[in-house]
């Protein structure tokens, strides 16, 4: 299943994904150094723990760039609507097209996605509708991340 690549131009946006990948760098580098290895060579922590954290770091990262470069849902600029569907859609006073009646359109954006959640800066992407399981895999591996630590 492969996804397209969508990037949104944003520069507060790709500031805060900068700072959650500068965060994860320091926790992979230093934390390990000053909190897990000493307590592992103290026999506090075992190799098991230490693996578990490295494996959800690995995790992690790789769900933030997945989750920030996946296209969320964007309609397309003259989408081809069936006539039994004609009622479900409306059209966007703020880009003049068509879209299904869940759709919302995204200011950071400027185009219309579907089944939008909202459009977080921390990934800089919209959480729509083919990006949302990307999102949830993002918020899994982070809140596994601080419980294994």
């Amino acid at each position: 299943m492969g996804l397209p690549i969508h990037f949104v131009v944003d520069p507060q946006g790709w500031c805060c994904v900068g700072v959650i990948f500068f965060i994860w760098l320091y926790n992979t580098v230093f934390i390990p150094k000053l909190i897990l290895f000493p307590r592992f060579e103290e026999g506090h922590v075992n190799a098991p723990a230490i693996l578990a954290y490295y494996i959800a770091s690995f995790f992690c990262v790789v769900s933030l760039l997945r989750a920030s470069t996946a296209d969320p849902g964007r309609l397309q600029d003259s989408p081809k609507i069936p006539l039994t569907e004609k009622e479900f859609w409306e059209l966007c006073n703020k880009c003049n097209m068509m879209r299904p009646k869940r759709s919302h359109h995204c200011s950071r954006c400027g185009h219309c996605v579907r089944r939008m959640d909202h459009h977080c800066p921390w990934i800089n992407n919209c959480v729509g509708e083919d990006n949302h399981w990307l999102f949830l895999q993002l918020c899994f591996y982070t809140s596994s991340l601080v419980v294994i630590l």
